[in-house]
């Protein structure tokens, strides 16, 4: 049985089906998981979800799509989107969370008004289903405006909704253990992964340079009474394949939250 608070997302095997994922996690004996909706609707998302309720598998995270700030007349389209993962949340558990978006030219302080009025209407039907939505600011520009974790915060407040701090978009940053503390309870979601000063994507945990420990750390210093989720991509896992590295990050996640946690 692995640690009751760590999760592992299905980011891990991106390429795989659901139905693949579900077996890894059988074979990890993983309660926790970051889902995609994506898959759990390719699978047929009611027998997704019966599948994750006999094995007693909580979600931590529910990835839906971001919205194009550019295009309101998208944004009808994205929200029924977000709101299905509201959905899933609120059977099964978990986050829905999205990308904040790419930038179109606007200032920061613009889009980040334009993004709470996208997101307003997915804000109010999570509330009445007693679910939290969230962003994640990314290094990716093709994705996020905002790039780092403490523009993330000031954005997410501005929108009145989370913010995921994943450790894989915010390792470089300055002062981050300071920045987590300061992030309080707009943390919804602690995401994992070490890094290879000088390599392209996300290391197996233990295989990096990361104070893994202590990043943990500071974000239980904030109350942040949530799962530690595995989220590593990239070259790395591509070349060793994402089932033994999920299994290696599966196996040194659950050793740390042991020391960490208890």
């Amino acid at each position: 049985m692995t640690h009751p608070r760590l999760s592992v997302s299905a980011m891990c095997t991106h390429p795989w089906t659901f139905a693949e994922d579900l077996a890894l996690w059988d074979e990890l004996e993983v309660r926790n998981a970051g889902l995609i909706l994506q898959k759990l609707e390719d699978h047929g998302l009611p027998d997704a979800l019966a599948a994750l309720r006999r094995r007693g598998i909580a979600g931590t995270s529910v990835i839906t799509h971001n919205f194009d700030l550019a295009a309101p007349e998208t944004w009808d389209t994205t929200r029924a989107f977000v709101n299905r993962a509201i959905d899933v949340a609120a059977e099964i558990g978990g986050v829905p969370y999205f990308t904040p978006g790419a930038g179109d030219g606007r200032s920061t302080d613009e889009l980040a008004v334009v993004l709470a009025q996208a997101v307003e209407p997915c804000l109010a039907y999570a509330e009445a289903r007693g679910v939290r939505i969230a962003i994640e600011p990314t290094l990716r520009v093709d994705r996020s405006f905002v790039n780092t974790l403490a523009g993330g915060i000031t954005v997410a407040r501005r929108a009145g909704i989370g913010v995921i701090t994943d450790l894989g978009n915010c390792w470089r940053e300055p002062d981050l253990h300071g920045v987590i503390r300061s992030a309080g309870g707009d943390i919804a979601v602690v995401q994992i992964a070490d890094a290879v000063p000088g390599t392209l994507g996300r290391a197996v945990p233990g295989d990096g340079e990361l104070d893994l420990a202590a990043f943990v750390r500071a974000a239980l210093d904030t109350g942040y009474p949530g799962a530690v989720e595995i989220e590593i991509v990239g070259p790395r896992v591509d070349e060793e394949g994402h089932s033994s590295a999920t299994r290696r990050a599966v196996e040194r996640t659950h050793k740390l939250l042991q020391e960490v946690v208890g």
